[in-house]
């Protein structure tokens, strides 16, 4: 019985994608970090009141503030304070194998996904994680599928 393999360089990232989770630039660091929790997410996209995304916070960034305050930040801290601008994004029909250069050159373990290339508006969001889970599931299929003779 033979598997049809289906190559990194043609599994879409839409296929894997996650719902993201949005805050709003003006929310305070508590909502933030109450989102994070509430979501059990490892991270918040900040938008803006028109729905663009314009920056990311994620829990590692939650961990580098607190470490960086001594355990104490002002509840007036804004999402708008503490995200990581620009976001880099990438486009919904783009392949895993893009994704994973992408985060490989920017040193990134989150993309979020937009509906189209220029657009700011986020469809969904994927991580390291699930995309090398997926190259490595696919490519450990392919291997064990293989019938090979050792036998002289």
């Amino acid at each position: 019985m033979r598997v049809k393999r289906i190559p990194i360089d043609r599994i879409i990232v839409d296929s894997i994608m996650d719902n993201p989770i949005f805050v709003n630039e003006n929310d305070n660091i508590l909502t933030v970090i109450k989102r994070l929790l509430q979501t059990k997410k490892g991270c918040v996209l900040v938008t803006r009141t028109n729905d663009d995304t314009i920056g990311i916070i994620s829990d590692r960034d939650i961990q580098r503030l607190v470490l960086k305050e001594g355990g104490l930040f002002s509840p007036e801290l804004l999402a708008k304070d503490c995200m990581v601008k620009p976001v880099i994004m990438i486009d919904r029909t783009a392949t895993l194998s893009d994704a994973e250069k992408i985060m490989r050159k920017n040193k990134v373990n989150r993309l979020p996904v937009i509906k189209k290339e220029g657009s700011k508006q986020v469809i969904g969001i994927i991580n390291y994680e699930t995309v090398h889970s997926n190259v490595l599931t696919r490519f450990a299929k392919s291997w064990v599928k293989r019938d090979y003779n050792f036998s002289k």
